[in-house]
């Protein structure tokens, strides 16, 4: 496979090793810009470079993402060349860096962060990248049968589910490896907003899998058992994992519900995609339509109490409330962190596939809560809140890729 290899020449000797690693498994790698020549030919042959690779490999650390950096432009060559950059596009976190500073295009696939030996981790990922696109050519060939893909941010290969096995199109129905069903969420356009709280527009959505359900209580406790160093939510000391571990998770911030997703293989939805997750493409006020909430539709209303004493609901629960992609609990239970940075409204925003602004002070939150007010139940109804703020009826819902 042709990979183009984009990195800060202050990374150069780790990228290197990266390099070698490749070629020992028969890669073509663009690596070396030295011996190209400067001026106009130089850009044509890096842009030509990009637009042959079946891989761009970009090597994130604080370098590589600081302005003027020349690995911004190859990224913007890359976004060109790949609108989306779903199966084109592998993220490695090379050195520490604020996550946060990661352009909208990185952001919409999940960072690959080895760890061991560095080298070994990229090209065993890379290798699996290859290996899945020569089982889907193959089976395409012989009709479509499953396909095993690896996802292009992962070190892990995906479950064959991804496909159905007669249609060759991505399965109805996955399970994510921390155990959690997802439901796929079809591509195409919806009318996002309402003219109270923003203007509205059609935008544009590509297919993606939605966590069926809250991330629970039990899920959570399973990422800190894996993950040894994550501090524990606040109210996690309040709770007791036998009866509480099918309510949803609460008391996280944006960065660990973040590091949860990534744990996973995942990511935080977009607020277009948990917006079309909610209301589909017949611009509903509720996830279930237009009837007034009631109890058997969502948990909300309650104006004071103990969130694991009456408060909180099971992930589980109101089935009748289900979005038109039978997503449970988009509205109510507890609020929901999705990935963007909050902007006051839609007008200067992109109509395809919208991330959101590239940076902000706060965090947009979606879905009202089991406490919260009647019209945060709206599916267009949006708020905001620093990324660091916990409380005790936010939590949060992961999504992923469909394979491209």
């Amino acid at each position: 496979m042709k990979i183009f290899l984009s990195y800060s020449s202050k990374d150069r000797a780790l990228a290197e090793q990266i390099h070698l690693a490749l070629r020992a498994q028969d890669h073509v790698v663009f690596f070396d810009r030295s011996d190209l020549p400067a001026g106009e030919e130089y850009d044509v042959r890096i842009r030509q470079a990009i637009e042959d690779a079946g891989l761009f490999l970009f090597l994130v650390s604080p370098d590589s993402l600081s302005d003027g950096a020349y690995t911004l432009t190859e990224l913007a060559i890359a976004q060109k060349t790949w609108e989306h950059p779903g199966g084109r596009v592998l993220p490695v976190m090379l050195r520490q860096t604020d996550i946060t500073r990661l352009p909208p295009y990185l952001r919409a696939v999940t960072v690959l962060e080895p760890t061991g030996n560095l080298p070994a981790a990229v090209a065993d990922a890379v290798h699996r990248i290859a290996a899945g696109r020569r089982l889907r050519i193959r089976n395409n060939v012989l009709a479509g049968v499953g396909v095993i893909i690896a996802g292009a941010a992962s070190a892990y290969l995906l479950a064959p589910d991804w496909f159905s096995s007669l249609s060759g199109q991505p399965a109805s129905e996955i399970i994510g490896k921390d155990g959690a069903p997802a439901l796929l969420v079809a591509a195409g356009k919806f009318v996002m907003g309402d003219d109270e709280t923003s203007p509205k527009r059609e935008v544009y959505v590509d297919a993606f899998y939605m966590d069926k359900y809250e991330i629970s209580i039990a899920r959570y406790a399973k990422f800190l058992e894996a993950t040894g160093s994550r501090q524990t939510p606040e109210y996690w000391n309040e709770l007791d994992l036998g009866s509480h571990g099918d309510l949803p998770v609460i008391g996280v911030n944006w960065h660990e519900a973040l590091a949860y997703c990534r744990w996973a293989g995942k990511r935080l939805p977009t607020e277009a995609e948990w917006e079309k997750a909610a209301r589909g493409n017949d611009g509903r006020t509720y996830p279930w339509g237009e009837n007034a909430p009631t109890a058997s539709l969502a948990n909300f209303g309650k104006e004071s109490g103990n969130p694991f004493a009456g408060g909180l609901t099971s992930i589980t629960s109101h089935e009748d409330g289900k979005s038109p992609y039978g997503i449970f609990n988009l509205a109510g239970n507890v609020e929901e962190w999705v990935a963007d940075w909050y902007a006051e409204g839609y007008r200067t925003g992109a109509v395809w596939n919208p991330t959101g602004p590239d940076s902000g002070k706060d965090k947009v939150i979606r879905g009202g809560a089991w406490y919260g007010r009647l019209d945060a139940l709206e599916t267009a109804r949006r708020f905001y809140v620093n990324p660091a703020d916990r409380s005790d009826d936010r939590g949060f819902r992961c999504a992923q890729e469909t394979p491209k």
